[in-house]
């Protein structure tokens, strides 16, 4: 891919204006990664991400355990939530806008309204998808509904709430930055559009190759704790394939 980024650019065929060599985006690469400025915006993006990743989690899974346990909840429950998911979070940007200004609050609450349905959604089909035989072997031992949730239910609910997790971690990240570039105050999407706006291109594509990079340790950072948190979901996956 470097071969090619800087064959383009050494042809002409993109002007190295708009597009720099790649051995001069790596440099600058090299100089964000020391730059206490950078990592400070890095570290408030992270936390936009993770106290939407708390927030919508803990209202998320509990309500998705619900409403999918319970039948008469689900069926009404379904229709308005994919009501809801339909509506995309950037469409609420003006309003969290005038609710909340530029700063965290507007990034955190975008990314938690993006975020709740698939991990709803995703806690809700697990426990649909439990085995009804296991349900009922339960129910023959005299188990009751707390229990049935705690042995039963939850452990087969466990991979999909894992997988919705895994979704919405990527998922908040970019709308994190979405709102960063349209206008917040700080975090490293803001950093990317001060250096677009002074012509400074190499530290553009720098900022993006950190934050493709930050995407990837985040995803793969969820991957193994899905491995290590549930790995029985790994298995079943393993065996229908």
């Amino acid at each position: 891919m470097f071969l090619l980024w800087d064959l383009v650019v050494r042809t002409g065929a993109v002007s190295q204006d708009s597009l720099p060599y790649p051995a001069t985006t790596m440099l600058r690469v090299g100089e964000l990664l020391v730059d206490p400025g950078f990592l400070s915006e890095v570290a408030q993006t992270l936390w936009a991400w993770l106290v939407a990743m708390v927030v919508a989690s803990v209202v998320g899974i509990p309500l998705g355990l619900l409403l999918g346990y319970f039948t008469s909840l689900y069926r009404p429950a379904s229709s308005l939530i994919h009501a809801g998911r339909s509506v995309p979070s950037s469409a609420f940007l003006p309003v969290a806008i005038l609710l909340f200004g530029l700063g965290s609050q507007m990034k955190v609450a975008l990314a938690i309204y993006a975020i709740f349905w698939p991990i709803l959604l995703n806690s809700m089909y697990g426990v649909r998808d439990t085995e009804p035989l296991m349900l009922a072997t339960g129910r023959t031992m005299g188990w009751g509904r707390m229990r049935l949730l705690r042995r039963v239910v939850l452990p087969s609910a466990a991979p999909s709430i894992a997988t919705g997790l895994r979704v919405a971690s990527s998922t908040a990240l970019i709308v994190v930055l979405s709102a960063e570039l349209l206008g917040a105050t700080s975090g490293v999407g803001t950093v990317i559009t001060t250096y677009q706006q002074a012509q400074r291109p190499d530290f553009v594509y720098a900022g993006i190759l950190l934050v493709g990079l930050l995407g990837m340790l985040l995803y793969y950072g969820f991957n193994l704790a899905e491995r290590v948190a549930v790995p029985w979901g790994h298995a079943q996956r393993g065996s229908t394939r």
